[in-house]
C-alpha cells in the first residue's frame, strides 16, 4: 500500500497511472484537509510526499504547514517516506537551498535577502547588475522580475505589481548569463539520473538530452541522498566562461510528458523500480 500525500491533484495522474500499471494498491490523502489523531501511529505503509512548496498560489496555504506536522509525525515512527520531513524545508526556502548548495561546495549566483524594502533597495547596491527578484517561497514565478538598477529595483518594490513571499523574505540575485542561452535541468530518481533536458532562457521551450554526461551529477546525487530527495529536478547554468552555476532544488518535480516520450518514459519507469525496491 502507498499512500499519496498531496494538495494538487492535477499533478498526481503521473504516479497514480504508473502505480496502476504495476498493481500497487495506493490511497490519496489531501494534505490542507489533514485531521489527524497523534495518540495513534500511522500505517505502516509507504508514503510519498507530494506537497508544493506553491500551494499557496492554489489558495491552499495550509498544505506546507500541515505537511510539515504530517512529515514530522511519520518519522517519529520511522515509516518509509519518499521525500521524507527534512525535504519540506528546502522546498519552502531558496535560502536554506543556497545553504546546503554552499556546504557541498557548489557555486550559485551571488544573492543577498531581505523582507524590508528599503533594506532590500540599499543591498541591491551591492549587487552586480542586472540581478534578479525572487520570492524565498517561490510558485509560478511570482515576483521574478529582472533589475537593471537601483532605481529600477525601487520603482518595482513599490508598485502595485509586487506581491511579497508568504514567508515575507525576498531574494536578490545575481542574473548569470547562460552559454547559448539555455537552462540544464536534471531529473534524480533512488540515487541515480533519469535524464537532462535544456530550456531556453528566451521562451521556456524544453529540449530532451538524450545520453546526458556531467561532473556535477555526481555531487547532486550526493547530496539528495544525504537530505532525503529520493525525487528532485534540479537546474543549472553554464556560464559563458563556463563556470557553471546550481539554482536549486525541486522535490515535487513534475515529469513533462513531451520529455517522457522523447526519453521512452525513462522517469515512469524509475519511479516504478523505485517503489517496487521500497515495498520490500
Amino acid at each position: 500500500m502507498v499512500e499519496l500525500i498531496y494538495e494538487n491533484k492535477d499533478w498526481l495522474p503521473f504516479f497514480t497511472n504508473a502505480l496502476d500499471e504495476i498493481n500497487v494498491e495506493y490511497r490519496l490523502n489531501k494534505i490542507d484537509e489533514l485531521e489527524l489523531d497523534l495518540n495513534q501511529p500511522p500505517d505502516n505503509i509507504l508514503y510519498i510526499n507530494r506537497i508544493s512548496p506553491s500551494s499557496h498560489t492554489r489558495g491552499h496555504n495550509n498544505a506546507y504547514i500541515n505537511g510539515e506536522q504530517y512529515l514530522e509525525y511519520l518519522a517519529t515512527y520511522n515509516r518509509k517516506v519518499i521525500n521524507d520531513y527534512r525535504t519540506i524545508n528546502y522546498e519552502l526556502s531558496k535560502v536554506e537551498q543556497i545553504k546546503l548548495l554552499k556546504r557541498n561546495g557548489l557555486s550559485y549566483p551571488k544573492t543577498v535577502f531581505g523582507s524590508e524594502i528599503d533594506e532590500l533597495i540599499k543591498m541591491s547596491a551591492q549587487m552586480p547588475l542586472p540581478f534578479l527578484t525572487k520570492h524565498n517561497c517561490s510558485g509560478k514565478g511570482l515576483a521574478i522580475t529582472l533589475c537593471n538598477s537601483e532605481a529600477e529595483l525601487k520603482s518595482y518594490l513599490n508598485s502595485d505589481d509586487y506581491t511579497p513571499s508568504p514567508d515575507g523574505v525576498l531574494l536578490l540575485q545575481e542574473y548569470i548569463k547562460p552559454k547559448n542561452d539555455r537552462i540544464t535541468r536534471v531529473e534524480i530518481c533512488d540515487g541515480k539520473l533519469v535524464y537532462a533536458y535544456h530550456s531556453s532562457d528566451n521562451n521556456s521551450l524544453f529540449s530532451y538530452i538524450p545520453n546526458f554526461e556531467h561532473q556535477i551529477i555526481s555531487k547532486y546525487i550526493e547530496i539528495c541522498n544525504s537530505v532525503g530527495f529520493d525525487m528532485a529536478g534540479i537546474e543549472f547554468v553554464e556560464a559563458i566562461n563556463g563556470a557553471v552555476y546550481t539554482y536549486g532544488i525541486n522535490g515535487t518535480t513534475n515529469y513533462l510528458s513531451y520529455i517522457e516520450k522523447a526519453s521512452d518514459s525513462m522517469a515512469r519507469k524509475a519511479f516504478q523500480a523505485m517503489i517496487k525496491n521500497k515495498l520490500q
